[in-house]
Parts: C-alpha cells; sequence; structure tokens
C-alpha cells in the first residue's frame, strides 16, 4: 500500500511520544523486524502491507487513514460517539413483524422504527399524527 507524504513524520511523532522500547515491541506486534521499523521511520520504504498498517494504527491506537495518508481525525471515533446500527438479523426481523400487522402500525411506531434503524433521536416521536 502506497503511503501518502508524511508517513514516517507521523510514525516518529507517535514512537517518540511512546518512549523507549517501543519499536522492538511495534516489530513484534507487527510480526516485522526491527529494521523494518526502521525503514518506515527514515521513509526509505515507500509502501507498507495494509496489515502492517493496521497493526501499526492499532498498536498506537490511531486512525489507520491518519495515519497513511494524513486525512481526517489522529485519534478515531469513541465507540458511543459512533453512530451504531443494528445487526441484519434484527432488521429483518423487525421488518417482517411491521409487515405483519403493517394497517396497524401508528405514527409513533413508525418513527420509533426509523429512529432504531438509522440511530437518530428525534424530539417529534410523541406528537401524535394520522397514519
Amino acid at each position: 500500500m502506497a503511503l501518502g507524504g508524511g508517513f514516517s513524520e507521523r510514525l516518529n511523532q507517535l514512537v517518540a511520544a511512546k518512549g523507549r522500547g517501543c519499536k522492538a515491541e511495534l516489530a513484534r506486534h507487527c510480526g516485522v523486524t526491527r529494521p523494518a521499523i526502521t525503514h518506515w521511520l527514515s521513509g526509505r520504504n515507500k509502501g507498507v502491507e495494509s496489515t502492517c498498517l493496521f497493526a501499526i494504527a492499532d498498536y498506537f491506537e490511531v486512525d489507520p487513514r491518519w495515519l497513511a495518508v494524513g486525512t481526517g481525525s489522529e485519534w478515531p471515533i469513541p465507540p458511543m460517539e459512533r453512530k451504531v446500527h443494528p445487526p441484519i438479523g434484527e432488521v429483518l426481523s423487525k421488518i417482517e413483524e411491521v409487515a405483519s400487522r403493517c394497517r396497524q402500525i401508528t405514527h409513533e411506531e413508525r418513527v420509533g422504527i426509523y429512529m432504531w434503524l438509522t440511530g437518530e433521536s428525534c424530539c417529534c416521536a410523541s406528537s401524535s399524527r394520522s397514519t
């Protein structure tokens, strides 16, 4: 995988922040030799295996896109701030449930299902409308 300009600078910054012994730990974590880490840090390697890129990002707990090309946020979005969608099995089960009683569903239930599917919140869920 080709890397964006500044990969070695971003990696050097992370290694410096982590401190002594970091290079050996990183090499073990990525399953590579210490010289490979040195080549990444010096900019000698113009590419890195995608599995290594993700392993590096995992080791330093940074966003892999930021590490590779320098775009986006350095730190990944915390799990509680991500928009989490339900698994497809739950969605299909809910759709079947709704389809079986389609004519009986209220507006509030429709809004609730939409909010559940999209992970959004809405203050208008309790307002009444005719179906």
